[in-house]
């Protein structure tokens, strides 16, 4: 099986970010832009992509998805546009910001920078600042290049911080087996939602509902209107 690292840059703006939206909010909006991926394939050399979605679409064709592990550093943000963007499911998700909380705790640190700084691998750029309310039109082509290499740059980090976190080479703890299977079934269940609701039997249970409610105020003989303020339901 190959391990596929890999990174999106997307466009954002100051009203538009995953700052001010949650992940799927951002990703389903229509302002949602890919300016490109880096991806990885097990230790070759890491290359960028950049183009249009028909364009990434061909890209991504050239992967065996079927056969391949995807890592990314908040892989439930990367996965999340591979599957409800570009329709690929891989075998197994992976993802170093789920690693290092459960190696280090929700508290520590888990940005790709703070890992990279505490495991003295290398230095996480800033060029994603320069990229503010840029579309990929809007790049000039040393600017896009700039871009690529940044890029290059997390997914390298994020693959180092990958092997030195699961093989246990500096803490001397090997990341359990079925920690990783947890992980990719917990992204799954985001990347790849699978909940099927029973609409008309829900739309029945809520008249029922309402109906039931109606009758415990008419019974109690009182407004609902007395029920709305915890000063006046503690009266009542």
């Amino acid at each position: 099986m190959d391990l596929i690292t890999l990174d999106f840059e997307t466009y954002y703006d100051r009203d538009y970010s995953l700052s001010k939206l949650t992940t799927e909010a951002y990703v389903r909006d229509p302002r949602f832009e890919v300016i490109g991926v880096a991806t990885k394939v097990n230790n070759e050399e890491t290359e960028w992509a950049s183009g249009t979605k028909k364009q990434l679409d061909r890209y991504f064709k050239s992967f065996d998805w079927g056969k391949a592990m995807v890592l990314c550093h908040n892989t439930m943000f990367d996965g999340a546009i591979l599957n409800w963007c570009f329709g690929i499911r891989p075998r197994v998700y992976t993802d170093t910001l789920c690693i290092a909380r459960a190696l280090h705790g929700t508290e520590a640190g888990g940005s790709l920078a703070a890992l990279s700084q505490r495991y003295n691998i290398g230095v996480k750029g800033t060029e994603v600042l320069d990229a503010k309310g840029k579309r990929r039109a809007d790049f000039l082509p040393e600017e896009l290049g700039a871009y690529g290499d940044y890029c290059i740059n997390d997914v390298e980090l994020t693959h180092q911080l990958f092997n030195i976190m699961v093989s246990g080479v500096v803490s001397g703890y090997r990341f359990p087996t079925e920690e990783l299977k947890l992980i990719d079934l917990t992204l799954r269940m985001y990347t790849e939602p699978t909940l099927h609701l029973d609409t008309p039997l829900l739309h029945s249970h809520l008249e029922d509902i309402k109906a039931r409610k109606s009758k415990l105020l008419q019974d109690a003989n009182i407004d609902k209107k007395e029920l709305m303020s915890n000063p006046k339901f503690a009266e009542v």
